[in-house]
């Protein structure tokens, strides 16, 4: 059984079961948090991502539930969830991620420049971390200060999304939002905050905390998981830097296989809108379902050498971002930073490697879903 809240769901644990569970349960059943199927497969795990009117996403992300409330779009299908992502499609589009590269690539060399001489870094705390927060600090027009508060509360949402105080947190940042909102009323800025209180949406400021609070919850800690874990490979794998740095153009496949085998987010749950049949099992309308994106991207019916980096693996179909309606709208802004970040530290900190102790996420964070670094000290 997949219990995302086991003190012992290690990142290795949590694939040996993934294993366990594709072989010999693909469908199956835990009674904690309420009752919830797992499903561990590749083509079920998409197939029922795909089918978002029998798999709906209303019953929100976490598991248990966190909040009374819904955070838009994540929590919300169509017609409401197109609304939203509408909304949101200046910050998320790929035309969008396209015009941030400069800005990605002054800052990645800016973070580069405060260590390089130094011949050591920790690459989360001075690359992995800043610069997502960067990003959306941009994005948003808020102050550096506004960074720090961000960072701030996701840490301690990450701390606490799995039980009671998860919901205070919640609470404390959806406030701060409506304040700023407030603030762009009264002093309008060239910016997206203001933009969004403009705009005719017909959602009221509650809802749209709820929507400020998991975009940019999930917009920079998912990519920050991200981007660490490509890192943490590279240093532990010089001849793949090699690899890379001969053929540059393997970047980008590279990041994405890495993705692939060392999945940020492991899973996201859907409410059954009707009785339905996975893989000979019976479920029914009401039931709970927990989609193991990180299972399926270690599926080896789909992937050969699954359990293994391939950097130039074509076709790569991994599910990582998701997959149908509710796949990552951040998807190509994250993409961008991390291709930039990784070409950036190969031209810049060739052959880095580990030096002291590297600190994962284990157990898996965030409710039992994050998997990233936490520490990461290399040298040059």
């Amino acid at each position: 059984m997949f219990d995302p809240h086991s003190p012992d769901l290690s990142p290795e644990r949590a694939y040996a079961l993934y294993d366990e569970l594709r072989t010999s349960c693909p469908v199956s059943r835990g009674e904690n948090h309420g009752g919830y199927w797992s499903l561990s497969r590749y083509e079920d795990v998409r197939a029922a991502a795909l089918d978002h009117e029998t798999y709906s996403s209303t019953g929100g992300v976490y598991l248990p539930p966190v909040s009374d409330s819904r955070f838009p779009p994540i929590d919300y299908d169509p017609p409401e969830h197109a609304g939203f992502r509408e909304l949101i499609a200046p910050l998320t589009s790929g035309a969008a991620a396209k015009a941030m590269e400069p800005m990605i690539r002054g800052s990645v060399e800016a973070m580069v420049d405060g260590f390089v001489d130094r011949g050591s870094a920790d690459l989360v705390e001075e690359l992995a971390v800043p610069l997502p927060l960067d990003v959306i600090t941009h994005l948003y027009g808020l102050d550096p200060q506004r960074a720090e508060d961000i960072r701030g509360y996701s840490l301690e949402f990450l701390e606490h999304a799995g039980g009671p105080k998860g919901r205070e947190v919640i609470d404390r940042v959806c406030a701060y939002w409506m304040e700023l909102f407030a603030q762009r009323r009264r002093d309008p800025q060239d910016d997206f905050i203001t933009h969004l209180v403009q705009a005719e949406h017909g959602a009221d400021d509650p809802t749209l905390a709820n929507m400020m609070f998991i975009l940019t919850y999930a917009g920079h800690d998912s990519t920050a998981l991200g981007l660490s874990n490509t890192l943490l490979y590279l240093a532990e794998h010089p001849e793949v830097q090699e690899q890379l740095i001969e053929r540059p153009r393997l970047v980008v496949t590279a990041v994405d296989e890495i993705l692939r085998y060392e999945t940020p987010l492991h899973w996201f749950p859907r409410n059954l809108t009707r009785d339905t049949s996975m893989a000979g099992q019976e479920m029914k309308a009401g039931d709970r379902v927990v989609l193991l994106f990180a299972s399926a991207n270690r599926d080896p019916e789909v992937f050969d050498r699954a359990d293994e980096v391939v950097i130039d693996r074509r076709p790569n179909r991994h599910v990582a971002f998701g997959a149908g309606i509710h796949t990552c709208p951040g998807m190509a802004l994250a993409r961008a930073e991390i291709r930039i970040a990784v070409e950036t530290v190969l031209r810049r900190i060739p052959g880095f490697r580990v030096d002291g102790t590297v600190e994962r996420t284990d157990p898996l964070e965030g409710g039992g879903r994050h998997l990233g670094v936490r520490t990461l000290p290399v040298t040059w």
